[in-house]
């Protein structure tokens, strides 16, 4: 190099683009005296693409040789293209000085759609846009993408401890819940090679607890009355997760209903067994809705204390 009368530098500003003839890997050439090592302004250079088909080209101008001049801090940039995945030399070299060049190795990757996220799921059913809204610890799902390159990293934004992710092998992503964010929860997937970026978000708004064992109503009520769930809570987590017989943390509490907070239209089925009030010929009758979690189906029951059942809470 000591004989040469420029040094050249290439520098690789973008690498790994789609071999699809409209995406383009990006150099930036930086020119020197040899002697002072001040920036060679105004020199002549030329960037040659060489492939194994000559497919290779510059986007400047359309051809696999393009000729070019150093700007005022000495730097020339090129963008080359591909129609053919495959790894290419990109050569620079001074015009008046042949001996005065460089070359790196570019790559160009078989062509693909946009990465982008294709939609959140559960082993029951896919969510619409921002669910889940509601779900319970150790709630789990998966958020899937397609395109770009398959090599996908996964982050969370502004969570600490209560979503974690574990990536998959599908360029997709296992989501976990452990406990209430109490916050949006952004969720970005990020294509490590093109660069592409996308996000999915969602916010809780009921976190679902439950002991899953079976209790009288007036048990329930005394200890959770405010925060057990009404009957449109527990639509909406049908809606979103199904039978929730396919989850293993509520598998074993599916035997029976789930007592529900709202009243149930009157039933002579359901007149509880508690004394009448002495005088009163009206039979004390106290009736629930109860919700089935495998079926999504409405019923009522009696709150006598011979009904046990399981139920729901959310607390604010």
């Amino acid at each position: 190099m000591a004989d040469n009368q420029y040094l050249i530098n290439i520098n690789v500003i973008n690498n790994n683009a789609q071999a699809d003839g409209k995406s383009f890997n990006q150099v930036k050439v930086i020119c020197m005296d040899s002697i002072d090592l001040r920036p060679a302004v105004g020199l002549e250079v030329v960037f040659t693409a060489i492939s194994v088909r000559g497919t290779a080209f510059f986007r400047e101008n359309n051809a696999a040789v393009y000729p070019s001049v150093t700007d005022g801090i000495g730097v020339a940039s090129a963008n080359i293209g591909d129609t053919i995945a495959e790894d290419i030399v990109l050569k620079c070299h001074v015009k008046s000085d042949n001996t005065s060049q460089s070359s790196v190795s570019l790559t160009f990757r078989a062509a693909t759609g946009k990465f982008e996220i294709t939609n959140a799921s559960n082993i029951n059913a896919t969510f619409s846009p921002g669910e889940p809204t509601i779900a319970w610890g150790g709630a789990e799902f998966v958020i899937d993408t397609q395109g770009g390159s398959g090599d996908v990293e996964w982050s969370i934004n502004n969570i600490v401890s209560e979503i974690t992710i574990r990536e998959g092998a599908q360029q997709n992503a296992y989501v976990i819940i452990g406990e209430d964010p109490r916050k949006e929860v952004r969720i970005t997937a990020r294509d490590r090679v093109t660069g592409e970026s996308d996000m999915y978000t969602f916010y809780l708004r009921y976190f679902i607890r439950s002991d899953r064992q079976k209790h009288k109503y007036s048990d329930a009520v005394a200890g959770f009355g405010n925060y057990m769930l009404p009957v449109a809570v527990y639509d909406q987590l049908y809606s979103q997760w199904r039978n929730l017989a396919m989850y293993f943390i509520w598998s074993t509490a599916i035997d029976e209903t789930y007592w529900t907070k709202d009243l149930a239209a009157f039933n002579l089925n359901n007149i509880d067994e508690v004394p009448l009030i002495e005088g009163d010929k009206t039979p004390r009758v106290s009736s629930r809705i109860v919700f089935d979690v495998r079926t999504g189906t409405k019923s009522s029951s009696s709150t006598s204390s011979k009904y046990k059942k399981y139920f729901m809470y959310s607390l604010p």
